[in-house]
């Protein structure tokens, strides 16, 4: 069985064949909840996921589907997110329907130097890295530590596994957005709905057959998008990991009718 999994800013949540457990901090005390995975047993999902290139894309859209719904029922725990995906959406409407205003804002970021606005932008989310992103990051890296602990057999302790994972969300960030540039400095660019979807299709492949060596950059992107995790968020993992396993081992075991 393979598992994924999500990083809040109170907890993990960790992705089975047919459920998912979220395990979460609330007035300082660990708590758990299980849920089905509603596209368990979605047919189009499962034959839609045996198909290179499509599979990817499909991940993706049924992944951003549930974390909508599940962003949707508590928007401030989501905020962060919620705000850069409306900052995207105003940044589309501005180019699309105020191309003119469009470019003189452009051209006012041009006027930087680009060392300069690297220093400036790095600024930034090294600042948030270390204060708003600050949690998530750590129960990101302990999710990770949870995956690789079970993907090793549950050999020794789940700190000593690395907080990098192959399948992390990041790296198809990086390999979408080096894809997405060589299609523009190629000149091969077109729809650009239509090309970021190939661009998934194409990362999501990359990701699951690429040698570690071709890891190396989006690893060291994944180091900033982690953190190296304390006890507080290794035991919120461990717990999801344990509950994800016995409810997983007592789905397998109920007889077939």
């Amino acid at each position: 069985m393979k598992i994924g999994g999500r990083a809040y800013k109170n907890g993990v949540r960790l992705f089975g064949k047919r459920y998912s457990v979220k395990a979460y901090y609330e007035n300082n005390r660990l708590k758990y909840t299980i849920s089905k995975n509603k596209i368990a047993d979605n047919k189009l999902f499962l034959f839609l996921k045996k198909i290179p290139f499509l599979r990817g894309i499909v991940s993706i859209i049924f992944a951003l589907i549930a974390f909508f719904k599940e962003a949707s029922g508590s928007p401030k725990k989501f905020w962060p997110v919620i705000l850069l995906v409306f900052l995207e959406i105003g940044l589309q409407v501005q180019y699309r329907f105020f191309p003119t205003q469009s470019a003189q804002l452009f051209g006012f970021f041009a006027r930087f130097n680009l060392l300069t606005y690297l220093i400036l932008v790095g600024g930034i989310l090294i600042v948030l890295r270390m204060t708003i992103l600050k949690e998530i990051f750590k129960f990101h890296g302990a999710e990770h530590k949870a995956v690789n602990y079970y993907q090793g057999d549950s050999q020794g302790e789940l700190t000593g596994y690395s907080r990098l994972a192959r399948r992390c969300g990041t790296n198809l960030v990086v390999f979408y957005l080096i894809i997405v540039t060589s299609f523009e400095r190629l000149g091969l660019s077109f729809n650009a709905y239509l090309m970021s979807l190939v661009a998934i299709g194409i990362a999501y492949e990359i990701l699951l057959i690429a040698p570690k060596v071709i890891l190396y950059l989006p690893y060291l992107v994944q180091k900033f998008t982690t953190i190296e995790p304390d006890s507080k968020h290794l035991i919120a993992a461990q717990k999801a990991l344990e509950v994800l396993l016995r409810v997983e081992s007592k789905e397998q075991e109920r007889p077939i009718a």
